[in-house]
């Protein structure tokens, strides 16, 4: 996992050969004007989604994927998100959907954060994530980066 802010996303696109291409998109100016949508940046390897949702409390299931890796950042509002290791995780509540790319567990999350506008959180598969779990509405983005 990688918190950071956008400003400092030099650091990480040679750490993925498509992470530029995904930094690229989260660069744009006018990101919190686009529809809520999937955007295809590389047809199926690198792809985003723009959604608004409601927080749905500290409760909520951890996920992990596979084959893709998130890039997640709030265009508007606070996102609030458990993790933790995926290593550590032992109640499964979903065996892994491979057409969805997802896994749920019962598991607690153990390290919380807030993402605000401006900051951005990379997933890998090793990372199970509790993203919207604060109160509040969010507009974000999630890039999706196959492994």
């Amino acid at each position: 996992m990688i918190i950071d802010v956008l400003d400092n996303y030099y650091r990480y696109i040679k750490v993925h050969k498509f992470f530029k291409l995904a930094f690229d998109f989260l660069r744009k100016e006018n990101l919190n004007e686009y529809k809520e949508g999937r955007y295809d940046i590389i047809k199926n390897d690198v792809y985003a989604l723009i959604s608004k949702a409601s927080g749905r409390g500290k409760d909520s299931c951890l996920e992990v994927h596979r084959k893709y890796i998130d890039i997640q950042m709030p265009l508007r509002g606070q996102d609030l998100i458990g993790c933790r290791m995926l290593c550590e995780c032992r109640y499964k509540k979903t065996s892994y959907n491979t057409k969805k790319d997802c896994a749920f567990f019962k598991d607690k999350s153990n390290f919380w954060f807030e993402l605000s506008r401006g900051s951005f959180v990379i997933f890998f598969p090793e990372d199970a994530h509790a993203p919207l779990c604060g109160n509040s509405k969010v507009l974000k983005v999630v890039v999706k980066v196959r492994v």
